[in-house]
């Protein structure tokens, strides 16, 4: 060990000089305070043995610079004092001493002194270096965890694109939407779709749990539940020999969704599946244990349809409800996930249907856009958190 020894008397510094030296540690000199201060600024130096009482600056005032100097590295300092009294101590151990040696010095009693400020050392240095250890793997830590932020946000980004445009119109009908993930990804998806000349289909569906799992579960439903021709579209079925498509009843796609998605990880999901014909201004609706839409006539009635049934993916067998209502110009239809009627306040109560309900009585004569930018910021401030629970998904059509 390195050790700066600090005495103004010559012999008695080489004294203890020797005495240091005999025991293996490498001694630096210093003949008073003020020129071992300029050696500690030159020299990486750890540990002090200084006189208390010498020329131009005291052992005392050499331990204060040194404590208020802020080292990167820690310093032990022992003061030799002659008076060995309780206030000089006192005084001493207020100026930051980790120890004190009182002349004339023995040299067990210096060996003692000396061993016990290299193992203080050694634990300082020890937790310096798990500091700097800990500080690496925060480093590396924020890094990843910036990383995953960056790339949920891209998947946030990109789920967004899969949503129909604002104000789409379609076959005389209009749709407008809203959506709040609980996190940058959602479970919850919709969409707004022409699927022929007459036929407009939507959706809303609601993946169980959160987080990556539902978001992907969700996009492969998204890109599956597409207008675009395909053989294997749950939406249409094929006719080789007439080579056309014959558009499936909203029973027979949660049907077929359900015969597709017996999931091993007993991962389902919730949805509202519809169809509206334009000939004969029948909706026809499938519910599969999500929330029954509410269906808002031009005179402001408003109703919920359905009974909720069960979710797809659980069982083989499962009947689903199906309604089919005759719908007029002017009549609305709001689908919406359970993130919002299960929306609790700070006092753990629930936004619940019958407040869903007023909301939309009063907004009848409202467009169907300020209708969901107000239902949202109701239940915004309802939550009076930035932070929700659940996902938030709205969707909302028009017959125009």
């Amino acid at each position: 060990m390195r050790i700066l020894l600090v005495d103004d008397d010559p012999i008695a510094r080489s004294i203890h000089s020797m005495l240091l030296r005999m025991q293996g540690h490498e001694v630096m000199e210093a003949s008073d305070g003020e020129l071992a201060w300029q050696m500690m600024e030159q020299s990486q130096i750890s540990f002090v043995v200084s006189d208390w009482v010498m020329p131009n600056l005291a052992g005392v005032d050499l331990c204060r610079k040194i404590r208020s100097a802020g080292f990167a590295h820690y310093v032990y300092v022992i003061l030799c004092t002659s008076k060995g009294e309780k206030s000089d101590l006192i005084e001493g151990m207020d100026a930051g001493a980790d120890d004190f040696l009182v002349k004339p010095i023995s040299p067990e009693e210096l060996r003692v002194k000396v061993r016990a400020g290299e193992r203080v050392l050694s634990l300082q240095q020890g937790l310096a270096d798990k500091n700097r250890e800990l500080a690496g793997i925060n480093d590396r830590l924020q890094s990843a965890h910036k990383l995953l932020e960056d790339d949920l946000r891209a998947a946030g980004w990109m789920q967004q694109r899969l949503l129909p445009p604002p104000a789409l119109e379609a076959h005389g009908v209009r749709c407008e939407w809203r959506l709040q993930p609980s996190g940058y990804i959602a479970g919850d998806i919709f969409n707004f779709f022409a699927l022929d000349e007459f036929h407009v289909a939507f959706y809303l569906l609601d993946v169980s749990g959160h987080g990556i799992p539902a978001a992907m579960l969700s996009v492969s439903l998204s890109m599956m539940l597409t207008p675009d021709a395909a053989h294997g579209s749950p939406l249409k079925r094929y006719d080789p020999v007439a080579d056309t498509y014959d558009i499936l009843s909203p029973a027979e796609v949660v049907h077929e969704l359900n015969r597709r998605f017996q999931l091993k990880d007993d991962r389902y999901f919730t949805m509202i599946y519809g169809l509206f014909d334009s000939r004969s201004s029948i909706l026809r609706v499938a519910q599969a244990g999500h929330p029954g839409p509410a269906l808002i006539k031009k005179n402001g009635t408003v109703t919920i349809l359905g009974t909720g049934g069960m979710p797809v993916g659980l069982w083989h067998e499962i009947e689903f409800d199906c309604i089919d209502t005759l719908v007029s110009p002017g009549d609305r239809l709001l689908l919406y996930s359970d993130g919002i009627t299960e929306c609790m306040n700070l006092q753990g109560e629930a936004f619940g249907e019958s407040r869903l309900l007023t909301h939309l009585e009063q907004g009848t004569a409202q467009s169907l856009d300020s209708l969901l930018a107000r239902l949202s910021s109701d239940v915004r401030a309802w939550r009076a958190q930035a932070e929700f629970g659940d996902d938030l998904s709205l969707l909302a059509i028009e017959m125009t």
